[in-house]
């Protein structure tokens, strides 16, 4: 009789913690784990030196949901490192808005041991609507 060593033996449909075939669902979450790591890849490249130092100390993570919005998420060790960022944020949010393909993204930065360290700004792009929403009056309109 022929005698396999164990990594050679055949996969059992009888034992649940030999690997299994993918499915539909694992070859999207996995589509969607490479675009995801794409995004984050250009967001990153988009920022300044500065700013790659900064985040290199952060835990940061871009989530897209299924609403449609997009969302950055930073945690910063340090209350330094969170004011220093803080200083950005409009800077940092142009860079998301360049990277996604949006109709919504959402910008959170934070540094949890501080509950006033805390700034989200969410930004919703609609197609007829001025993206700017600083330039919402007409010309010669008052308020």
């Amino acid at each position: 009789m022929l005698k396999l060593n164990p990594q050679e033996r055949p996969m059992s449909h009888d034992n649940p913690d030999a690997p299994q075939p993918l499915s539909e669902r694992d070859r999207a979450l996995a589509r969607e784990l490479t675009a995801v790591r794409a995004q984050r890849h250009r967001l990153y490249e988009k920022l300044n030196g500065s700013l790659k130092a900064l985040f290199s100390h952060c835990e940061w993570r871009i989530t897209q949901h299924d609403t449609g919005t997009t969302e950055l998420v930073v945690i910063c060790p340090s209350l330094v490192i969170y004011q220093r960022l803080l200083k950005k944020v409009i800077y940092i949010q142009t860079r998301l808005e360049d990277t996604v393909e949006i109709k919504q993204t959402r910008f959170v930065l934070c540094y949890p041991p501080n509950s006033q360290a805390f700034y989200e700004h969410e930004v919703t792009i609609q197609q007829g609507v001025n993206p700017n929403p600083y330039l919402d009056l007409d010309e010669g309109e008052e308020f």
